[in-house]
């Protein structure tokens, strides 16, 4: 588990840590010194090193890995940017003792071998001055090796939009903890590795803090399986999807529940009648149930549908069509369901398009998936406003309505309303269509059981993600395809069973 914090949370445990337990030059001196020693295994002796610092705290971080270098045999120079310096800024400054350049208006792009982004921290949010903006493009015109401190400058920390420009670089240090900004927006783009250093700075008690989890946190989701249970009591799940114009969404979800056996002891599949032939024998595993369709499109029948109110979970949505069958569908099960609905795809669309106000009221756990553009129609939110801010908006969306949301992208925000998880594995592979009808399968295949729904919940995301990690040493991100991934999917949980809680 990591903690990933936003710009206040970050300026909130450093000024904490400051008050309590570390003075402020004391803990500049151990930013520098940690980021110091990563930078030192990617440089040698005979390396010309750009350190452009800002006036603040980042760049007091900057100019003590300048002495460092300086004091260690290296050949460091300083470029400063801005004026009134921090106070501790300006003690680092004084006990550099080495070069330093007014400007870099005149630097050549091959005069430097590594170049040091130390200008802007975690506390800038606004539009950058000109100067700023000038600065930094110069420095991505340069050639050398680049390292930012802490995060890019130019990037918000907490919602990782650009400020105006921002620097590229190829290995971040993160200081103490990642922060929010790193995962999206321009921030995701800003590196092309990141790495983190501790520092000792010490995080407020009782505070939720958003997270990153790994293997050993959802392993207890997994726990040995007695030798004489049966299918019985692990677990019945069903899905509700398919449409004569977009059969082969729910065939996706249907592969990844058959394929990763994710512990359920029965699957039902719901189809529209006409469109049962399409299905029969794709899976031998699974159930069948017939639903009434009209023209290919199912409709809402109440007997057929209550057949269903004794299932552990349910999904419904993925090419399904969005329609009022569909939403009316949505809102008996919403009413009279007491199990785990997922709700994807079209059935988040007919949602929107007919209203979301079935959504105040339900007697089930709501489970909904949306991408951003889904979001922005069942919000009402543009997708900028959600951009300014993805966790907030999702946590406040999730709040209102009493729901679990996977909010996907690149970095999906997964939350109750109160605690926030980020997936933060997978690749650009996964941007492609059906990738999401196989996050449905496999996050269904989790719901069987109503324990620790939030992390089932993100256990989904973090399975679809690392199943095309794996997929990626095969098959390039360009040719990857959501069918491909079911193949991948048990290679996961084969880790997520070995793995032991520590």
């Amino acid at each position: 588990m990591e903690f990933i914090l936003n710009s206040k949370e970050m300026q909130d445990a450093d000024s904490y840590t400051i008050k309590n337990f570390t003075p402020s030059l004391e803990l500049m001196e151990k930013a520098g010194t940690e980021c110091y020693k990563v930078i030192l295994t990617y440089i040698n002796k005979s390396n010309n090193i750009l350190v452009a610092c800002g006036s603040g705290g980042n760049g007091g971080d900057g100019l003590v890995i300048a002495r460092l270098l300086l004091e260690n045999g290296f050949n460091p120079t300083v470029c400063m940017i801005g004026s009134h310096l921090k106070n501790e800024t300006k003690t680092n400054f004084e006990r550099y003792k080495g070069k330093i350049i007014q400007n870099i208006d005149n630097v050549k792009s091959d005069d430097f071998d590594i170049i040091i982004d130390s200008v802007l921290g975690v506390g800038i949010n606004c539009a950058l001055k000109d100067n700023y903006i000038s600065f930094i493009n110069k420095l991505n015109t340069l050639n050398g090796f680049k390292v930012s401190i802490d995060i890019s400058s130019g990037i918000d920390s907490t919602n990782g939009n650009s400020l105006g420009a921002f620097f590229k670089s190829d290995l971040t240090i993160a200081i103490n903890n990642y922060k929010t900004g790193h995962y999206f927006n321009d921030g995701i783009e800003s590196y092309n590795r990141l790495i983190k250093v501790d520092i000792g700075i010490s995080l407020l008690e009782n505070h939720e803090y958003t997270k990153t989890l790994n293997l050993v946190d959802f392993c207890s989701l997994f726990p040995k399986r007695n030798r004489n249970s049966n299918k019985g009591n692990n677990g019945r799940v069903a899905l509700i999807g398919g449409c004569k114009l977009t059969p082969g969404a729910l065939n996706l979800s249907l592969n990844a529940l058959a394929a990763l056996r994710g512990g359920v002891g029965y699957a039902t599949v719901c189809i529209p009648s006409s469109l049962y032939n399409i299905y029969a024998l794709k899976n031998n595993e699974n159930i069948y149930q017939v639903l009434s369709d009209n023209d290919g499109k199912i409709v809402f029948n109440e007997k057929e549908i209550s057949k269903l109110l004794n299932y552990d979970a349910i999904a419904i949505g993925m090419g399904i069509g969005t329609s009022e069958e569909v939403y009316k569908i949505i809102k008996f099960l919403l009413a009279n369901y007491n199990g785990n609905l997922l709700i994807d795809a079209d059935g988040l669309n007919s949602i929107s398009k007919f209203g979301i106000d079935i959504l105040n009221k339900h007697s089930c756990n709501v489970i909904l998936t949306p991408h951003l553009k889904e979001f922005s129609r069942l919000s009402g939110l543009s997708l900028d406003d959600i951009k300014l801010n993805y966790i907030d908006v999702a946590k406040a969306f999730a709040n209102k309505y009493h729901v679990y949301l996977n909010l996907k992208n690149d970095v999906s925000v997964i939350t109750d309303g109160n605690e926030v998880i980020l997936n933060i594995n997978g690749n650009a592979g996964l941007a492609k269509g059906g990738s999401g009808d196989v996050l449905s399968g496999v996050t269904l295949s989790l719901l069987n059981k109503k324990d620790n729904l939030l992390y089932r919940v993100a256990c989904g995301a973090f399975i679809l993600g690392r199943s095309s990690d794996f997929a990626i040493k095969d098959i390039n991100e360009y040719s990857l395809m959501a069918r491909d991934l079911s193949k991948y999917l048990i290679s996961v949980f084969n880790e997520l069973v070995g793995t032991k809680a520590k």
